[in-house]
């Protein structure tokens, strides 16, 4: 399989049933075999492969396969690993395959955004996280589909693996889906409104939004630039921490990138201790209002059953109030008035919105049009009402070390059903909106936040859970998330078995 390699995009048709997969290794499991000389990066790689060659006809998460040129790094991989002086310094990524979403730069490769707009477009030049990737000897094996120019949540043609005739959610959603269906061991993704959150709770997968400006976003296509953030999807929460240790880091190219003293994330996890002295003690809050307004019953019943597994393991649980600001009409008055018109601006000074009109879906040209019409009143109106937002937040995260929630109201939904509405706050609202209300206002407030499977909906359908805590207090989240993982099972679950 060639590079540029496109994936079959157009040929299938709806799906039901879930996707058959077959068990497959962790990031941190497969860099232990490779180190102890029972596996190699190239069997990794053909694996992976042969899984896209299965079952991406019908799973459609591949924009581009990236054959070639990843069988060529993994047998430089292998090189190194047989030399026994080289292998002691090889990084826990080296020679492991990663999906890149399509929204962030490859040079030499096609970088499309989802979108017919840039459906021939070569960068010339890695994002920053790539580059990164390259660094320490990961290996790029596709680029992963996304929702056009990450403006939705539902990834079309992308399905979900446990329900081909669901959506994986998004925009990430190509990346989540990779994953369950083992064409790479880890990905990355970016999140605007919840597009990593979003897909790794519809697929039942770990994904983290680190902190605003903790993880470069120079070469990646901007959906707004105050709000985007990039970072790691994997199977586990142990997989994220080793992708952040590689991802994280101050990048002068990046104008919003922090710079600030950074941990070893994978020893946040506190490996030497029990789940229980890793949990003792923490400060857990659990919101009174609107994360927990309108879920469905199976949803509320997973996560109120992971909160006393926390309490089991020794956390402080404790019911906190929300800002004021968060209320129904947050998400018109702040987020879209602060996200709209970012983006119209954005592929106006690229010459998109002008140059390429026609090449736009009519969805994502509709909203380019109505985010140019937004007034800067508004817009100027949406930050500082942010601006006391996160004030707020930073405020109550002083009196808990971690908020969790929910990571999303409903399970994901059917691809024939997303015209249906759905009541939250009284109101109808769009399936959109139901997956995005939870993860949204820890973009505004660039708090990181962690989205870890929880359970499973009676139709057998992943459930996410969402932890999140201080700015720059991802330790905290994955010290938590892994605690968490090691005492349930969820995030070992496969398709076949809920099949």
């Amino acid at each position: 399989m060639g590079d540029d390699t496109s994936a079959m995009n157009e040929q299938q048709q709806p799906t039901t049933g879930a996707l058959p997969t077959q068990p497959q290794l962790t990031i941190a499991e497969a860099a232990q075999h490779l180190r102890a000389g029972d596996l190699t990066s190239v069997a990794l790689v053909e694996d992976c492969l042969q899984r896209i060659a299965q079952w991406d006809g019908t799973l459609q998460a591949c924009v581009t396969v990236l054959g070639e040129r990843a069988l060529a790094a993994a047998r430089a991989a292998d090189e190194q690993f047989q030399n026994k002086r080289t292998r002691r310094t090889l990084t826990p990524l080296f020679g492991i395959p990663i999906g890149v979403k399509d929204l962030i730069e490859t040079a030499g490769i096609r970088t499309t955004a989802g979108s017919r707009v840039l459906d021939d477009w070569m960068p010339d030049e890695d994002a920053t996280v790539v580059t990164k990737l390259h660094t320490v000897g990961a290996i790029p094996i596709a680029k992963t589909n996304t929702h056009e120019f990450a403006w939705g949540v539902f990834t079309p043609p992308t399905r979900n693996p446990w329900d081909m005739a669901r959506v994986p959610g998004g925009s990430s959603g190509g990346s989540a889906a990779a994953l369950v269906a083992g064409i790479c061991l880890g990905a990355l993704g970016t999140d605007t409104g919840g597009s990593i959150r979003i897909p790794a709770a519809c697929c039942g997968v770990t994904g983290l939004k680190p902190t605003y400006g903790l993880v470069s976003r120079a070469g990646i296509i901007s959906l707004s630039w105050s709000l985007d953030h990039a970072g790691p999807l994997a199977r586990t929460v142990k997989d994220c921490a080793l992708l952040l240790d590689a991802l994280a880091g101050h990048d002068p190219r990046d104008p919003d990138s922090v710079e600030v003293p950074l941990l070893d994330y994978s020893a946040a996890l506190a490996a030497g201790r029990t789940p229980e002295d890793a949990v003792r003690g923490t400060r857990i809050g659990v919101p009174t209002t609107f994360f927990f307004n309108d879920l469905d019953p199976d949803v509320e019943a997973a996560v109120r059953a992971a909160i006393a597994v926390f309490e089991r393991l020794g956390a402080s649980i404790r019911e906190v109030a929300l800002p004021p600001e968060l209320d129904a009409d947050f998400f018109t008055n702040c987020y879209r008035a602060i996200q709209r018109p970012e983006a119209s601006l954005y592929h106006h000074e690229m010459g998109w919105a002008t140059e390429r009109a026609d090449r736009y879906t009519p969805a994502t040209r509709a909203s380019i049009e109505l985010g140019a019409a937004i007034p800067a009143s508004v817009y100027i109106h949406g930050q500082r009402m942010r601006q006391t937002f996160t004030a707020q937040m930073r405020d109550l995260f002083t009196e808990v070390d971690a908020l969790i929630t929910p990571t999303i109201l409903i399970p994901a939904p059917c691809i024939d059903a997303l015209d249906e509405p759905v009541t939250i706050d009284g109101r109808a609202e769009g399936k959109g909106y139901a997956l995005l209300r939870n993860c949204f206002p820890f973009d505004i407030s660039g708090q990181p936040a962690l989205s870890l499977p929880c359970g499973f909906t009676r139709d057998g359908l992943p459930i996410g859970l969402q932890l999140t805590a201080n700015h720059f207090n991802e330790a905290t989240l994955l010290r938590l998330g892994h605690a968490y993982q090691c005492v349930t099972d969820w995030h070992t679950r496969q398709p076949h078995a809920q099949a």
